[in-house]
C-alpha cells in the first residue's frame, strides 16, 4: 500500500536532546503526585516529551524521528529517570519498541506505523495466555492476556508476543505481532507500590486477525538473523537483547541518582536521635555509607557507559555482536541494576523514622528501583547463570531476552 510519510524536521543533536531532558526534570518531580494518582504519565506530560522530541529518539531520520545513538538514548533516559522512574520506565519501553517496528519489520509495515507523525509504539514479549490458530495469510488470536504493558498509555500500535504457527498448527516458535491499538482492550489494572507513571497495565485481545508481515520471530531478532529494515542506519543494526535489556537500566540509574541527591539536599536538616549527632552529616556512618552509596551508583553508571557504547561500537562496524558479547552486556546490565538497588538501600537505611511516610520522596524512589530490578529481562540470578554457563561451554538453558 502507498503511505506518505511526513517529511522529516530538523534533527536535533544529542546534546540538545540531553539538555532538554534535564530541564523536564522538575517538572516530573513536581507532578509526582499526580502521576501516583493516575498511575500513568499526564497527559501534560507526554506533550512535553513529544516537543521536546524524546519520543522521537529511536524513530528513524525518514520518518522525521531523532534516530540517536543507544548512548545518547541511555543519557536522555536517565535524566527523566532523574525526575521520575516511572514516566521514564515509560519512555524507555515504547522507544525500545519504537526502534524494534521500525528496525525489523518490514519496510511497509513499518511505513504504516510511523505514517502518523510522532506515532508511538509500546509492547510486551512474553503472552500470559494466548489461544490462536493458523488461518490463511496469518494468524487468528481468539483470546489473549498480557501483563504489564508499560506505556501502552501513550502508544498508537503495541508489540504483543504470539505463537509462531506453521500450516499444520504447530507452534515453531515464538513471535511478536504489532497490531493498532483499536485492537486492545486496557484492564486499567495497574495499581502498586513503585514504578507508577509507568502506566503498566495488563492488556487483552479477542478474535483479531494478524498477517504474516506483523509478525517477526523472537530468536531471530535476538541471534541477528531478522531482516534490517533500514540496514544502512547504524541504530537500526544494534544487537537485539542487549539493547533490550540494557535500556531497562536507564530509568533505574536516574532513579539511584535521584536518591542521592534527595539525600544530600535534606541532610543537613536531619539529626540521629538518641547519639551525640544533632548534625547527622557529622557523623562517620553518614561518610561511610555515602561513601558506599556513591561508589555503587558510580560503578553502575560506568559499566552502562560502556554497554551502550559497545551496543554503539558493533552497529558501527556493521557486525551482529557475538554471543558472548551479547550475553556480557546482559550480565552487566543486571548487576548495574543490583549496584543501584544496593545504593539506594544504603541511603534508605539512613533516612530515619520519617522515611516510612508514603509521601517521603526516599520512599518512593526507594518502591520504584526494588520494582524495576523485578523486572524479568534483568532478573540476575538468571543472567548470570546464562553467561556462566556460556563461557563454561555449556549451553545455556535459554538466553535471556
Amino acid at each position: 500500500m502507498n503511505v506518505s510519510v511526513a517529511k522529516a524536521p530538523a534533527q536535533s543533536s544529542a546534546h540538545d536532546i540531553v539538555a532538554r531532558a534535564s530541564a523536564l526534570v522538575p517538572r516530573l518531580r513536581e507532578a509526582q503526585a499526580e502521576i501516583d494518582r493516575l498511575a500513568r504519565i499526564p497527559d501534560e506530560l507526554v506533550e512535553a516529551f513529544e516537543a521536546a522530541g524524546i519520543y522521537a529518539l529511536t524513530i528513524p531520520k525518514a520518518y522525521g524521528g531523532q534516530e540517536c545513538s543507544v548512548s545518547t538514548w541511555r543519557e536522555v533516559v536517565t535524566e527523566l529517570g532523574r525526575g521520575d522512574a516511572g514516566a521514564a520506565w515509560a519512555v524507555t519501553l515504547v522507544t525500545a519498541c519504537n526502534w524494534m517496528a521500525a528496525g525489523l519489520y518490514p519496510r511497509h509495515v513499518a511505513d504504516e506505523v510511523f505514517a502518523k507523525p510522532g506515532a508511538r509504539v509500546a509492547g510486551v514479549f512474553s503472552p500470559r495466555g494466548v489461544k490462536a490458530r493458523r488461518v490463511q495469510g496469518g494468524i487468528m488470536v481468539e483470546q489473549g492476556i498480557w501483563f504489564f504493558n508499560s506505556g501502552v498509555y501513550q502508544a498508537d500500535w503495541d508489540l504483543l508476543g504470539v505463537p509462531m504457527l506453521n500450516d499444520a498448527g504447530e507452534q515453531t516458535g515464538a513471535g511478536v505481532a504489532i497490531v493498532p491499538m483499536s485492537d486492545v482492550k486496557l484492564l486499567n489494572d495497574w495499581d502498586t507500590s513503585g514504578l507508577r507513571g509507568s502506566g503498566s497495565t495488563n492488556v487483552t485481545m479477542e478474535d483479531v486477525f494478524i498477517p504474516d508481515e506483523r509478525i517477526v520471530g523472537l530468536q531471530a531478532s535476538n541471534d541477528g538473523r531478522q531482516q534490517r529494515t533500514f540496514p544502512d542506519a547504524v541504530l537500526y543494526r544494534s544487537a537485539f537483547a542487549p539493547l533490550m535489556v540494557s535500556c531497562l537500566t536507564f530509568p533505574t540509574l536516574g532513579a539511584g541518582m535521584h536518591m542521592l541527591e534527595e539525600f544530600m539536599q535534606t541532610l543537613p536538616k536531619r539529626d540521629i536521635k538518641l547519639t551525640p549527632y544533632a548534625k547527622q552529616g557529622e557523623a562517620p556512618g553518614t561518610h561511610i555509607m555515602l561513601g558506599e552509596a556513591a561508589a555503587k551508583l558510580d560503578a553502575a553508571k560506568l559499566l552502562m557507559w560502556k554497554a551502550t557504547a559497545d551496543i554503539d561500537e558493533w552497529a558501527e562496524r556493521r557486525e551482529y555482536m557475538p554471543e558472548a558479547d551479547r550475553a556480557r552486556l546482559v550480565r552487566d546490565s543486571s548487576y548495574a541494576d543490583q549496584l543501584v538497588w544496593e545504593a539506594v538501600d544504603l541511603i534508605a537505611g539512613a533516612g530515619g523514622g520519617s522515611f516510612a511516610r508514603r509521601t517521603n520522596v526516599l520512599n518512593r524512589v526507594w518502591q520504584d528501583v526494588k520494582v524495576a530490578n523485578m523486572h524479568p529481562f534483568i532478573t540476575q540470578a538468571v543472567n548470570y547463570e546464562a553467561y556462566g554457563r556460556l563461557i563454561c561451554g555449556v549451553r545455556p538453558l535459554l538466553m535471556p531476552i
